[in-house]
């Protein structure tokens, strides 16, 4: 990482990130950080850092805390479309600006049939969907696959730029 790294999250575990640093400021170790900022005494300052930042650094080795990058995220995000998960704060609220992924493109990459007019797809990013309405045009390898979410927790996908099915993420 050159320059300043795309922090994003900074996740503290329950027990706390260290004794020391949570009693010393009573905020978690990216606020004892900022407040150490405030400081005017150069001394000070520099003592509260080193402090600080050594506390950060051994809650991090001890995995106490964890510190992602935003393209991280997003590909963790990504790998989710799909899924039916507990909404958790975990990558993000969706109030930090970051939009909430509505839609998943890629190349079809294998088709198989599943049943009758049903087809499983496995996308480029190796996620699997099986389509759950007969599907008049089976979709194929090679097609570009966009992938929708949809009403009440639901997806539909359009294969080769062809009429939209009903789909629902399989692994």
């Amino acid at each position: 990482m050159s320059g300043t790294p795309a922090l994003l999250l900074v996740f503290a575990a329950v027990s706390g990130v260290s004794a020391g640093t949570q009693e010393a400021t009573g905020t978690n170790p990216a606020d004892a950080l900022a407040a150490c900022r405030g400081i005017a005494d150069s001394a000070a300052r520099l003592s509260c850092f080193d402090r600080t930042a050594e506390a950060f650094v051994r809650a991090r080795d001890n995995k106490e805390v964890v510190v992602l990058e935003r393209a991280e995220i997003q590909k963790t995000r990504r790998s989710l479309f799909g899924f039916s998960l507990p909404r958790i704060e975990l990558f993000g609220s969706g109030d930090d600006g970051e939009e909430e992924l509505k839609e998943l493109t890629g190349k079809v990459v294998s088709v198989s049939r599943a049943e009758r007019d049903r087809w499983l797809v496995r996308i480029e990013d190796e996620s699997r969907w099986q389509t759950i309405e007969p599907a008049v045009f089976p979709p194929r390898t090679g097609d570009y696959a966009k992938i929708k979410r949809a009403a009440m927790g639901s997806y539909m996908a359009s294969f080769g730029g062809k009429r939209s099915v009903r789909v629902k993420r399989v692994d």
